[in-house]
Protein backbone atom coordinates (compact mmCIF):
# COMPACT_ATOMS: atom_id res chain seq x y z
CA UNK A 1 0.00 0.00 0.00
CA UNK A 2 1.25 3.50 -0.85
CA UNK A 3 0.80 6.41 1.54
CA UNK A 4 -0.06 9.75 -0.11
CA UNK A 5 2.18 12.78 0.27
CA UNK A 6 1.18 14.11 3.72
CA UNK A 7 1.11 17.85 2.98
CA UNK A 8 -1.13 19.98 0.78
CA UNK A 9 1.76 21.60 -1.07
CA UNK A 10 2.12 22.29 -4.76
CA UNK A 11 5.21 23.19 -6.74
CA UNK A 12 5.51 25.12 -9.98
CA UNK A 13 8.61 25.98 -11.99
CA UNK A 14 9.40 28.03 -15.07
CA UNK A 15 12.46 28.98 -17.05
CA UNK A 16 12.84 31.84 -19.53
CA UNK A 17 15.64 32.92 -21.81
CA UNK A 18 16.44 36.47 -20.71
CA UNK A 19 17.07 37.51 -24.32
CA UNK A 20 13.31 37.13 -24.94
CA UNK A 21 12.91 40.19 -22.70
CA UNK A 22 16.16 41.90 -23.71
CA UNK A 23 15.21 42.05 -27.39
CA UNK A 24 12.13 44.02 -26.37
CA UNK A 25 14.34 46.55 -24.61
CA UNK A 26 16.45 47.39 -27.65
CA UNK A 27 13.93 48.37 -30.36
CA UNK A 28 11.92 51.06 -28.62
CA UNK A 29 10.49 52.13 -25.31
CA UNK A 30 6.86 51.73 -26.45
CA UNK A 31 7.22 47.95 -26.75
CA UNK A 32 8.84 47.72 -23.33
CA UNK A 33 6.13 49.90 -21.74
CA UNK A 34 3.41 47.73 -23.31
CA UNK A 35 5.11 44.57 -22.08
CA UNK A 36 5.36 45.92 -18.53
CA UNK A 37 1.73 47.10 -18.57
CA UNK A 38 0.62 43.69 -19.77
CA UNK A 39 2.18 41.59 -17.05
CA UNK A 40 3.36 43.71 -14.11
CA UNK A 41 1.18 44.54 -11.12
CA UNK A 42 1.06 48.27 -10.30
CA UNK A 43 3.22 47.71 -7.21
CA UNK A 44 5.81 45.94 -9.37
CA UNK A 45 5.91 48.89 -11.77
CA UNK A 46 6.62 51.11 -8.74
CA UNK A 47 9.41 48.75 -7.67
CA UNK A 48 10.85 48.67 -11.21
CA UNK A 49 10.82 52.48 -11.36
CA UNK A 50 12.48 52.75 -7.94
CA UNK A 51 15.23 50.31 -8.96
CA UNK A 52 15.67 51.52 -12.54
CA UNK A 53 14.41 55.13 -12.85
CA UNK A 54 15.07 55.29 -16.62
CA UNK A 55 13.61 51.88 -17.55
CA UNK A 56 10.95 53.50 -19.77
CA UNK A 57 13.73 54.96 -21.93
CA UNK A 58 16.02 52.01 -22.64
CA UNK A 59 17.98 54.08 -25.16
CA UNK A 60 19.29 56.11 -22.17
CA UNK A 61 20.58 52.98 -20.43
CA UNK A 62 23.96 51.37 -20.83
CA UNK A 63 23.96 47.81 -22.16
CA UNK A 64 24.69 46.45 -18.66
CA UNK A 65 21.74 48.43 -17.25
CA UNK A 66 19.43 47.11 -19.99
CA UNK A 67 20.54 43.61 -19.11
CA UNK A 68 19.74 44.22 -15.41
CA UNK A 69 16.25 45.48 -16.32
CA UNK A 70 15.70 42.48 -18.60
CA UNK A 71 16.90 40.07 -15.90
CA UNK A 72 14.56 41.67 -13.35
CA UNK A 73 11.61 41.45 -15.74
CA UNK A 74 12.46 37.86 -16.68
CA UNK A 75 12.46 36.95 -12.98
CA UNK A 76 8.95 38.35 -12.57
CA UNK A 77 7.74 36.55 -15.69
CA UNK A 78 9.17 33.19 -14.59
CA UNK A 79 7.83 33.60 -11.04
CA UNK A 80 4.32 34.31 -12.30
CA UNK A 81 4.35 31.36 -14.69
CA UNK A 82 5.57 29.12 -11.86
CA UNK A 83 2.87 30.43 -9.50
CA UNK A 84 0.11 29.74 -12.01
CA UNK A 85 1.38 26.16 -12.24
CA UNK A 86 1.70 25.76 -8.47
CA UNK A 87 -1.80 27.06 -7.88
CA UNK A 88 -3.18 25.25 -10.95
CA UNK A 89 -5.00 28.45 -11.81
CA UNK A 90 -4.98 29.22 -15.51
CA UNK A 91 -7.51 32.02 -15.00
CA UNK A 92 -5.11 34.00 -12.86
CA UNK A 93 -3.76 36.82 -14.96
CA UNK A 94 -0.18 37.99 -14.59
CA UNK A 95 -1.55 41.20 -13.08
CA UNK A 96 -3.25 39.10 -10.35
CA UNK A 97 0.22 38.03 -9.25
CA UNK A 98 3.00 40.16 -7.82
CA UNK A 99 6.47 39.46 -6.52
CA UNK A 100 7.43 41.28 -3.34
CA UNK A 101 10.70 41.47 -1.46
CA UNK A 102 10.57 41.94 2.29
CA UNK A 103 12.99 44.19 4.15
CA UNK A 104 15.07 41.18 5.22
CA UNK A 105 15.37 40.00 1.62
CA UNK A 106 12.80 37.18 1.60
CA UNK A 107 10.91 37.03 -1.68
CA UNK A 108 7.25 36.04 -1.96
CA UNK A 109 4.68 35.87 -4.69
CA UNK A 110 1.22 37.10 -3.86
CA UNK A 111 -1.99 36.14 -5.58
CA UNK A 112 -4.11 39.30 -5.37
CA UNK A 113 -7.60 39.01 -6.85
CA UNK A 114 -8.95 42.20 -5.28
CA UNK A 115 -10.20 44.52 -8.00
CA UNK A 116 -11.67 47.35 -5.97
CA UNK A 117 -12.12 47.47 -2.22
CA UNK A 118 -15.87 47.27 -1.77
CA UNK A 119 -18.31 46.03 0.84
CA UNK A 120 -18.72 42.63 -0.82
CA UNK A 121 -15.03 41.71 -0.78
CA UNK A 122 -14.18 43.30 2.57
CA UNK A 123 -14.68 40.05 4.48
CA UNK A 124 -13.29 37.81 1.74
CA UNK A 125 -9.76 36.59 1.35
CA UNK A 126 -8.38 38.24 -1.78
CA UNK A 127 -4.64 37.71 -1.24
CA UNK A 128 -2.60 34.57 -0.72
CA UNK A 129 1.17 34.28 -0.33
CA UNK A 130 3.50 31.60 -1.68
CA UNK A 131 7.24 31.10 -1.45
CA UNK A 132 9.27 31.84 -4.57
CA UNK A 133 12.90 31.39 -5.49
CA UNK A 134 14.26 33.19 -8.55
CA UNK A 135 17.70 32.39 -9.96
CA UNK A 136 19.65 33.80 -12.88
CA UNK A 137 22.39 31.97 -14.75
CA UNK A 138 23.82 33.48 -17.88
CA UNK A 139 21.02 33.98 -20.38
CA UNK A 140 18.41 32.06 -18.33
CA UNK A 141 16.15 32.87 -15.43
CA UNK A 142 14.35 30.16 -13.48
CA UNK A 143 11.72 30.42 -10.76
CA UNK A 144 10.27 27.84 -8.42
CA UNK A 145 7.14 28.39 -6.34
CA UNK A 146 5.87 26.32 -3.45
CA UNK A 147 2.28 27.01 -2.43
CA UNK A 148 -0.69 25.66 -0.57
CA UNK A 149 -3.96 25.29 -2.50
CA UNK A 150 -5.78 28.54 -3.17
CA UNK A 151 -8.21 29.75 -0.52
CA UNK A 152 -11.90 29.05 -1.20
CA UNK A 153 -12.68 32.77 -1.62
CA UNK A 154 -10.06 33.08 -4.35
CA UNK A 155 -11.29 29.87 -6.00
CA UNK A 156 -14.81 31.33 -5.97
CA UNK A 157 -13.55 34.51 -7.67
CA UNK A 158 -11.82 32.43 -10.34
CA UNK A 159 -14.97 30.34 -10.84
CA UNK A 160 -16.96 33.56 -11.33
CA UNK A 161 -14.40 34.71 -13.90
CA UNK A 162 -14.70 31.38 -15.71
CA UNK A 163 -18.51 31.65 -15.80
CA UNK A 164 -18.28 35.21 -17.11
CA UNK A 165 -15.82 34.20 -19.82
CA UNK A 166 -17.96 31.24 -20.85
CA UNK A 167 -21.07 33.45 -20.99
CA UNK A 168 -19.23 35.87 -23.30
CA UNK A 169 -18.36 32.99 -25.58
CA UNK A 170 -21.93 31.75 -25.65
CA UNK A 171 -23.19 35.27 -26.46
CA UNK A 172 -20.56 35.68 -29.15
CA UNK A 173 -21.49 32.47 -30.96
CA UNK A 174 -25.23 32.48 -30.27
Amino acid sequence: MRAPFPLALRIGTDIIATNRILCRLKPNSKRLTRLAARFLHDKEVEDLTRRFPDWRNPELLLESQRRHVATWLAGRWAAKEAAKKAWDATLLSFRDLRVETEIGGAVHIICDTAIQPDDDSYHQVTEQVAQVSISHDGDYTIAAVIATPLHQDIKAELAARRSEAEAKLVDKYA
